[in-house]
């Protein structure tokens, strides 16, 4: 007995659409969908990506940094950010990374002097908009902070929608049988199935598939709790 060696499953757009229907029992096999049923299942999966993108997965953490600009309280990200998770500040020429404290909104602007520039920012609120998002510091950077260190941070990026057909998911393969169970889900109001047996088997095997890969989709390092002072120690 020989096993493959391959570890690498890389469907398609058009196959998970394609899958899709072959679980609702609509797409004949061997025949092509019809233009309409691609352009329904893309738009279906698209939307499906986005709702997804609202959660945090574990491969959509990345991270990034910039050079502070002395008096300059706020930074528009790039690449755009879902969410920021940390930040820290690096001391340029020592390399230690000091993490800083997250504020809420109202923390934020709540604070009588966000351009007065005294030293280094210890606390970071990032306002994530729907066009770009913008990271806040406070205090606001001096030019002597500009100079010597640069803030690095950890960000939540947005998955990547379906373009093409043959364009392959922005997911790991393990979430490639969630993906098709729920956007068979989706379709079923505009290709409702005839058989209540087979609807309630993809509304179960939908929920349950996603529902696995959740449990999955976590750190299994330990979290330990401390109180949050707002406020950090420079290197």
């Amino acid at each position: 007995m020989t096993s493959s060696g391959q570890i690498t499953y890389e469907p398609s757009t058009l196959q998970i659409i394609e899958g899709a229907y072959n679980v609702l029992g609509v797409a004949q096999e061997g025949e092509a969908l019809t233009p309409r049923m691609y352009q329904d299942g893309l738009r279906a999966l698209n939307q499906l990506i986005q709702s997804m993108s609202a959660e945090v997965h574990l491969w959509t953490y990345e991270e990034g940094y910039f050079t502070p600009t002395a008096d300059t309280p706020s930074y528009v990200l790039s690449p755009r950010a879902l969410r920021v998770t940390d930040c820290r500040y690096r001391n340029n020429v020592s390399l230690i990374d000091v993490p800083m404290a997250e504020m809420s909104r109202q923390e934020y602007f709540d604070q009588p002097t966000k351009t007065t520039s005294p030293s280094l920012p210890v606390n970071f609120y990032f306002d994530p908009k729907v066009a770009d998002g913008t990271l806040y510091l406070w205090p606001c950077p001096s030019a002597a902070t500009a100079a010597a260190y640069t803030i690095r941070y950890t960000y939540v990026r947005f998955l990547q929608i379906q373009t093409a057909s043959n364009d392959t998911l922005d997911f790991p393969q393990q979430w490639i049988e969630a993906v098709t169970w729920n956007l068979a889900r989706k379709l079923i109001t505009q290709y409702p199935v005839n058989d209540p047996n087979l609807m309630q088997i993809v509304m179960g095997t939908a929920k349950e598939t996603m529902d696995q890969l959740r449990s999955w989709d976590n750190e299994p390092a330990s979290l330990y709790m401390s109180p949050n002072y707002q406020g950090g120690m420079q290197p």
